[in-house]
């Protein structure tokens, strides 16, 4: 009797732990779920002229600046994959090509009617890495026609996002587009660079309305 009731607690045993063990197969549905993105707006003070700002899309911040005319802090950032952006006022790069070791590009994203939220996809090619420009380093001596320039690596299709139209005034024209960006690491992000001004008005605060997908898919739609 006693040895029966032995084997009939293990088989219950047995067969609860089975049981328990089918119903944890099943509960996989973690596994097929799609994530979500992340979305947000960044907005920095880029008016510097000597400096580079350090964007991070998985951070969803500026992780570090260097000065442009440093040549070893700048190499330190060009080594460096922790960082998908950089700013300096309206020009921008990423990590790629001259910019960077990083696997990062961008591409103007071509729609008929621009619609930040009807992106739903990245791209799969199509990405453009950096190549070698300059941008304007000191300004000190504008008022007897010498300007300094920093050579560095820029992102092309993103050169023109935003334009000075009236220099008296002040006024910018921005490009009504969205762009996507393939981060250092190779994941995806689709951008909207909204502005370029503070609230004050004075130009040099950019507005970056961004979603990014830190699954390593191309998926970007947004579930409202």
């Amino acid at each position: 009797m006693k040895t029966t009731a032995k084997i009939t607690i293990f088989i219950l045993f047995l067969t609860s732990f089975v049981a328990c063990d089918i119903d944890h197969l099943w509960d996989k549905d973690y596994l097929f779920t799609v994530i979500e993105p992340q979305d947000g707006v960044f907005r920095y003070d880029c008016s510097s002229y000597t400096d580079w700002h350090f964007f991070s899309f998985a951070a969803g911040e500026i992780i570090g600046s260097c000065d442009a005319g440093d040549a070893e802090a700048y190499e330190a950032w060009h080594n460096r994959t922790d960082w998908d952006l950089a700013f300096h006022r309206q020009n921008i790069k990423t990590n790629s090509g001259v910019s960077g070791v990083g696997s990062g590009g961008i591409q103007k994203y071509q729609q008929e009617t621009f619609n930040f939220d009807a992106i739903i996809e990245a791209p799969e090619d199509g990405y453009q890495t950096d190549v070698p420009d300059s941008v304007i380093y000191d300004m000190s001596g504008m008022m007897t026609g010498s300007i300094s320039y920093a050579y560095t690596g820029l992102s092309q299709p993103v050169k023109a996002w935003t334009v000075l139209t009236d220099m008296q005034n002040g006024i910018w024209t921005y490009v009504q587009s969205a762009f996507i960006v393939r981060t250092a690491t190779g994941k995806y992000a689709k951008i909207y660079l909204r502005n370029f001004k503070s609230d004050v008005g004075a130009s040099g605060t950019i507005t970056m309305q961004y979603v990014y997908q830190n699954d390593g898919t191309i998926n970007l739609a947004m579930t409202k």
